[in-house]
């Protein structure tokens, strides 16, 4: 029975651990302001990432982008990342592995809405490239800025 106890409070444990590990908190009002001006930038490429699905929606997708973690979205929320121009790698990680690849140029601003569906046991997430009006008046209408994961950064689980 104490293993039994032990053991419990063991995964508890490594599960919020885990868990704090890609959370993300809310970046500021101004960063979010500045954010929704949706400039580009000399030498790279500007890739908004976003879910305008309904806040009761399970599932919130670790994001990866060329291998670098950009942190957990959670619904009513985007980041914008500054990648390399060239072909870029979307992975996401919740009760699937979602992927998708795409092209980017330097100086351009790009879109990806991601939706999140399940059931809280299991969950799956979707990918699509929208064209930079959609983009920019869901973003405008529903989200809020997330800071992006940086190495060294603590966690705070949601």
């Amino acid at each position: 029975m104490k293993n039994i106890r032990a053991a419990s409070i063991t995964l508890a444990v490594i599960s919020m651990l885990l868990g704090g590990c890609a959370a993300t908190p809310q970046a500021s009002l101004q960063d979010d302001a500045a954010a929704k001006q949706f400039e580009s930038a000399p030498g790279a490429a500007i890739v908004y990432l976003y879910r305008a699905d309904y806040p009761s929606n399970v599932g919130f997708p670790v994001l990866w982008l060329d291998n670098r973690l950009i942190g957990e979205l959670t619904p009513a929320s985007y980041f914008r990342v500054s990648v390399r121009p060239g072909k870029n790698l979307l992975t996401a990680y919740a009760g699937d592995n979602g992927r998708l690849e795409f092209e980017t140029r330097s100086g351009e601003v790009y879109f990806v809405a991601i939706t999140s569906h399940g059931d809280g046991s299991s969950s799956s997430s979707a990918f699509r490239s929208v064209t930079p009006d959609v983009g920019r008046a869901q973003i405008q209408k529903c989200c809020a800025l997330l800071d992006t994961w940086k190495p060294g950064q603590t966690r705070m689980p949601l």
